[in-house]
């Protein structure tokens, strides 16, 4: 499958990178790299329609991160007003682009943090509604998660939203205060390259072509729970680093 994976540079990019580099053709927009293998690698703003046009002509699948690029201006007030256009203008001119031309699956990066106002002693599943704080962060990747919800809306298109917690590598924090949120980014991956499998694109119904699951490590007594479809929609999926000594030392 050929497939664009967007800010193939961030951590998260990297990842989903070497998950799928050995089954699948990729196209990665960011500052070209050696990631190990043949790919091809582009550049520009996605929020430009040309730009966006020239990124997904013959791709079959859209991993959209939703991370941002790296350069953001160091001025805090444009910095907002640069994540929440790259959120929204530019998911949707990704998303029409990729439309036209013809792809049919697509994979959105949000987060868990939306929820994070919700005390820790209440279980939250995909049907929960979030309640983002203003904080950028948060807000900009619900804005987003939104717009890619319309495009499954009005387009015979699947597309798969993944909440993702704060994405950490579980050896790196073993010494680190436990966290409800933490999520290994090599599951996060994982849910990225089994999100790829979900073809729903013929479906009548738009709540069939739209997908949401939320990505977390299984932890006991977890804040954050899985609706009863999720395996559905992510066959396959386990996650793999659930942070066993914290939760284990918790108990104790």
């Amino acid at each position: 499958m050929n497939v664009l994976i967007t800010c193939a540079n961030s951590r998260l990019g990297k990842e989903i990178i070497q998950t799928l580099l050995q089954e699948h053709t990729l196209r990665l927009w960011g500052d070209a790299a050696d990631v190990g293998g043949d790919v091809e690698w582009i550049q520009g703003d996605m929020r430009d329609p040309d730009v966006s046009w020239q990124a997904v002509r013959g791709i079959d699948a859209i991993l959209h991160t939703g991370e941002p690029h790296s350069d953001l201006p160091d001025d805090e007030l444009a910095c907002e007003q640069e994540l929440l256009d790259l959120a929204t203008r530019g998911t949707h001119v990704l998303f029409k682009a990729g439309v036209e031309a013809g792809v049919k699956r697509f994979v959105y990066g949000s987060t868990l943090e939306v929820f994070e106002s919700y005390p820790d002693d209440v279980f939250i599943s995909e049907m929960w509604r979030p309640q983002p704080t203003p904080e950028p962060f948060a807000l900009t990747r619900y804005l987003g998660e939104l717009t890619a919800r319309e495009f499954a809306r009005e387009y015979l298109v699947a597309v798969t939203a993944l909440r993702l917690g704060k994405l950490v590598i579980e050896e790196d924090v073993a010494g680190d205060e436990a966290d409800l949120m933490w999520t290994d980014v090599r599951d996060a991956a994982q849910a990225f390259a089994l999100a790829l499998n979900r073809d729903a694109s013929k479906q009548v119904n738009f709540r069939q072509r739209w997908s949401l699951h939320h990505i977390c490590a299984n932890i006991p007594n977890g804040k954050y729970l899985i609706a009863s479809d999720y395996r559905n929609g992510l066959r396959g999926f386990e996650p793999q680093h659930n942070f066993e000594s914290h939760w284990q030392a918790g108990a104790k």
